[in-house]
């Protein structure tokens, strides 16, 4: 038998084979396919309907198109609301729902006036063709309050208690601009505020006007309880002044004029007194002294008899304050240890007579003249002591006048006239004396 021998034999190596790239890849996405295909089929015929929970949904409400609306009603105390919703669908539909997947909304179709109510919120989705049915809602209502929203001006008024005035000084005014303050807000609430304040917290002594920002403003009731209420807004204006109006106090005394007396006639003797020497008043002009004198009428002295008495507006300038509460001072001539004396004047004589004009006195004497003076001046008073003097500067033109004389009374500055004394007086143009022609007359005729 012959022996086969294979050791000699030569081994050839073995080629791998080639791979079939394109075949491989082409299962591989099959199968990914049929892989969804499965999910797909077991996801709705395992698991049809699945339930999820969709935290902070927010919440809106709406009056569009709502009698709320029509009634002019507004939603009053809604905040920013969300809820958590438990929905439930096609997990193929809901599967990856989130909030902005839902709506939730104010039912409002309840509300038809003022009132408080407590409203259901309602629920939906957002794509109107899946089926999502909502199971839950928390919290499933809100409570919201209804008003009419109105605006209302309140004055303002000025609280400062550390702001005084200075010494001699008075805080006359404090005003606040604007001087309003408009509240905007609901119909209830606005009704319940009576007033509100600018406040000050600083401290300072004023001698002049000076104007401070409000710290703030404050409401109140009709029982002065402050009002703090953040439905009601104080529109736009932030910013108040307060401007404080500083007075000066000054005092007035009185002086009352007396005229047409005699050069020598002492006015100060008078016995005048007044109701009132003298009123406090305030004076928007700070730079006026503090104590001032004022003419408060004038009375000619042949009008001052025993006993007179007159009253007369105390003068005040614009913006001036009389503190007295008294708008008017009387004065009075006291008559105590002051009589009164009738005399005969024969001494009459003219003044300021018209140049190149020849006055003559019709009236040669005056027989009843009123004199008044301290007794004791009036026990001494002579007839040759009265001079009655006629001014005759407003006379230019010849004719009769009748003037008033002033009297004078020689050596007693305290004692006067009282009524008016009339004085005749013819005015007319002078003469030549007749010697004074006939040597004019010689005069030419010795020239010729």
């Amino acid at each position: 038998m012959e022996e086969v021998k294979f050791m000699n034999e030569e081994k050839k190596p073995v080629k791998p084979a080639k791979k079939r790239h394109g075949a491989d890849f082409g299962l591989r996405i099959i199968a990914v396919i049929a892989a969804i295909i499965v999910w797909f089929i077991l996801a709705i015929t395992q698991y049809p309907t699945i339930n999820r929970t969709i935290n902070d949904v927010p919440v809106n409400i709406s009056l569009e198109n709502t009698i709320a609306k029509e009634k002019g009603l507004s939603a009053l105390n809604f905040k920013d609301l969300t809820v958590d919703v438990e929905i439930k669908g096609m997990n193929y539909e809901i599967g990856n729902y989130k909030a902005g997947d839902l709506s939730a909304n104010v039912d409002v179709s309840k509300v038809t006036k003022e009132g408080q109510y407590v409203l259901d919120i309602d629920v939906k989705s957002t794509h109107s063709s899946d089926s999502c049915t909502i199971v839950s809602v928390s919290p499933s209502t809100v409570v919201v309050d209804f008003d009419r929203i109105t605006q209302k001006s309140v004055p303002l008024e000025v609280e400062a208690p550390s702001i005084s005035a200075d010494e001699g000084y008075t805080l006359k005014d404090a005003t606040v601009n604007p001087n309003e303050i408009t509240l905007q807000g609901p119909e209830n609430n606005l009704a319940k505020i009576t007033r509100a304040v600018a406040k000050i917290s600083a401290t300072d002594k004023l001698s002049e006007d000076k104007s401070f920002k409000a710290d703030e403003i404050v409401l109140y009731d009709k029982d002065n309880n402050v009002v703090n209420d953040s439905s009601v807004t104080m529109g736009d204006k932030k910013d108040f002044t307060v401007n404080f109006v500083i007075y000066k106090k000054k005092t007035i005394k009185f002086n009352l004029e007396v005229t047409g007396a005699p050069e020598n006639f002492d006015v100060s003797s008078l016995p005048i007194t007044y109701s009132q020497n003298e009123v406090t008043i305030l004076t928007p002009k700070l730079k006026d002294s503090d104590v001032e004198t004022i003419t408060i009428g004038s009375v000619p002295l042949s009008q001052l008899r025993l006993g007179w008495s007159a009253e007369y507006e105390i003068p005040l300038s614009a913006g001036e304050v009389n503190l007295s509460g008294e708008s008017k001072v009387k004065v009075t001539l006291d008559s105590q240890n002051y009589t009164t004396n009738i005399f005969r004047v024969s001494n009459i004589i003219t003044k300021n007579n018209p140049d190149g004009m020849s006055v003559a006195k019709e009236t040669q004497s005056l027989h009843a003249v009123t004199i008044i003076g301290p007794a004791v001046d009036l026990t001494n008073l002579q007839e040759n002591d009265l001079v009655a003097s006629v001014d005759l500067s407003d006379v230019s033109k010849e004719g009769s006048y009748s003037k008033t004389a002033t009297i004078s009374i020689s050596g007693h500055s305290r004692v006067w006239c009282f009524g008016t004394n009339e004085v005749q007086i013819v005015v007319s143009e002078k003469k030549e004396d007749s010697s004074s022609q006939s040597d004019n007359s010689s005069s030419s005729e010795s020239d010729r």
